[in-house]
């Protein structure tokens, strides 16, 4: 991040960790900017009211299958966590695309074309496959979506491969940029530089929905009825943007202006918005807000939790991801006040910078 920050106590640094008064959003979260001012007012907790483990010096990877495991890059070497608590060191380098399976015991790790097995347990890694495309795994791991020919090894585990297709249009053909499973493996997410399908199980086209070319992938999740599909759009500028894509409807829509979403378990989902107008570029520099509004709301849009960071206290990037279950979540940032701390690209001292929490939504989810 470009320039300082004046050095203030940390007192003044956060917003206070008690429970503030905000007004209720719009059902969509991504809209949620727009009513702040409209009444009547709601008593909300912030994230340091609600029970947390704080963490240090660490980079959340992501979440592990689907009870609440979750993995940390510290310095270099990604471990496995559960509840805060550190259960196994995990052989993959860190920045490497992983997919765990649904049971968080194993995760498939792609470094370069090869494709690794990794057992987290006992650390064992296997050599399984050959890839060069796009390719996501079921959740079970007995199928694999690939967009290109996959050489299996003789120690791969047995299993049926769905050829995704090139996408053909007037003079161009698209190959697919980012494939997906629903968490139950009835669904395939196919995302191309202008469309979206939708595939079953087997492969068989369900729907096609066509999309400005806005950026790539950074996540995706289908809704527990499989009606709608949310990805989360990334840009080299951000903040990023979402494409809620009604299967039924065949459309993708687009919402501006998100730094972060994750939707979790029970349709808890988690938004990092920049508040107020959007800064005016004078160079390539990246644009930061003045504050940021971290929230937490549930499947019907009611306001869980929020909270307001000003970036003068040394604290941005933020990020946020709630758990499989929708029970806990993770909230990130970069501090700059943080001792030796140096947030530059490459630089080893990044990893002092990195701050974050693990929160229990469990009172607030009732």
């Amino acid at each position: 991040m470009p320039g300082s920050f004046p050095q203030v106590l940390r007192a003044a640094c956060l917003v206070a960790c008690l429970t503030v008064f905000v007004p209720p959003a719009s059902a969509d979260p991504a809209d949620a900017q727009e009513s702040r001012q409209s009444p009547p007012r709601a008593l909300v907790p912030t994230f340091e009211s609600l029970p947390h483990t704080p963490f240090s010096k660490a980079v959340f990877n992501g979440w592990c299958g689907q009870h609440d495991r979750y993995l940390l890059d510290e310095n270099g070497a990604v471990n496995a966590y559960e509840a805060g608590t550190k259960i196994a060191a995990v052989a993959i380098s860190p920045g490497n695309p992983y997919q765990c399976s649904s049971d968080g015991r194993q995760l498939i790790n792609i470094h370069g074309r090869h494709v690794f097995m990794v057992d987290i347990a006992s650390d064992n890694s296997q050599w399984i496959a050959s890839n060069d495309r796009a390719i996501a795994f079921s959740p079970d791991f007995k199928s694999v979506a690939s967009s290109g020919p996959l050489e299996l090894k003789p120690q791969a585990p047995q299993l049926r491969v769905i050829l995704v297709k090139d996408k053909r249009t007037v003079g161009k053909t698209q190959p697919p940029e980012w494939i997906k499973w629903s968490a139950n493996g009835s669904r395939i997410a196919v995302v191309y530089p202008t469309s979206v399908d939708i595939l079953d199980r087997d492969g068989v086209n369900i729907a096609s929905m066509t999309k400005s070319d806005i950026g790539w992938v950074k996540d995706g999740w289908f809704e527990d009825d499989q009606r709608t599909l949310t990805l989360f759009m990334e840009t080299e500028q951000p903040p990023g943007s979402i494409l809620k894509c009604s299967i039924a409807g065949k459309k993708c829509l687009a919402r501006p202006r998100i730094e972060s979403i994750s939707i979790g378990g029970q349709g808890i989902v988690g938004t990092i918005i920049p508040l107020g107008k959007p800064p005016v570029r004078v160079d390539d520099s990246i644009l930061l807000s003045k504050e940021y509004a971290a929230e937490i709301r549930s499947a019907d849009s009611r306001l869980l939790a929020r909270q307001v960071f000003p970036i003068k206290t040394g604290r941005w990037s933020f990020q946020i991801a709630v758990s499989p279950s929708g029970k806990r979540s993770i909230l990130t940032w970069d501090d700059e006040n943080q001792p030796e701390c140096v947030s530059s690209e490459g630089s080893a001292s990044t990893y002092k910078c990195k701050q974050g929490m693990l929160v229990d939504l469990t009172k607030v989810i009732k």
